[in-house]
């Protein structure tokens, strides 16, 4: 999965929609093995660029801004989350 993510910034560009599913692909491999830590920089960043790309409102953002917030939840950051 990081290959995939890194090729795709390379090749698509870091906010093209393939990029960020690569970004939710990783950040969900990560959070399913306990690499929270791992896990909420790509969610962040994921989150940041589907707002940007595509709008607050759109599915994949209310995807993005979901997955944060586990990952938040199961860190104890309940303030942020």
């Amino acid at each position: 999965y990081r290959e995939a993510l890194e090729a795709r910034r390379e090749v698509l560009g870091a906010r093209h929609p393939d990029t960020l599913g690569s970004m939710h692909n990783l950040g969900g491999v990560l959070k399913n093995q306990g690499k929270l830590d791992e896990a909420e920089p790509l969610y962040r960043e994921a989150l940041e660029a589907t707002r940007e790309v595509l709008g607050v409102r759109h599915p994949d953002t209310l995807g993005s801004m979901h997955n944060l917030g586990g990952v938040l939840k199961n860190q104890g950051k309940l303030d942020e989350a």
